[in-house]
């Protein structure tokens, strides 16, 4: 595999979204996500039940719409995981508990080669734009990714990440 080989959702590879307010975020992952060679996306309990539908997370979206009319939404993280082998939290900062943190350059390498292999079936999981991931949700998942930031300002928008 090189570096320009995306992975599909095809390849084992889902993004799950945990209790999204902004419908321009929801946009922009589809857009991202779709320059990216990913399809698989799913909503856990978004506060808002038209969020798929919503014209600024169309417009946001920006030629992803067919990412967004494959989206699922689910009730529940465990739903969102429900045939997922190593789940991945996503955090602003290093936790004292739960899975261990690592930089995406680190734990992505060898994940990458897994899926490719079809040896796992991934999830990368981002919390909600007000309140980040709740601990039970962290918990849930097997590694924990944090993008490298400047340590005075480390959030980054959904989207961006």
């Amino acid at each position: 595999m090189t570096a320009n080989t995306p992975l599909s959702s095809t390849d084992g590879t889902r993004f799950v979204l945990l209790n999204t307010s902004h419908y321009g975020n929801v946009g922009a992952t589809a857009r991202a996500m779709k320059v990216m060679g990913f399809s698989d996306l799913v909503l856990v309990q978004p506060r808002f039940d038209d969020v798929l539908s919503h014209e600024d997370t169309v417009a946001m979206a920006s030629g992803a719409a067919d990412i967004l009319v494959r989206a699922r939404v689910v009730g529940s993280l465990a739903e969102a995981l429900d045939g997922i082998t190593q789940a991945c939290a996503t955090a602003m900062t290093p936790r004292d508990f739960g899975p261990p943190t690592q930089a995406p350059r680190e734990l992505l390498p060898g994940l990458a080669a897994e899926v490719a292999h079809g040896r796992q079936r991934v999830a990368f999981v981002f919390g909600s734009e007000r309140f980040g991931m709740r601990n039970e949700d962290v918990w849930r998942c097997h590694a924990c990714l944090s993008i490298p930031t400047h340590p005075d300002y480390g959030s980054l928008n959904l989207a961006q990440a």
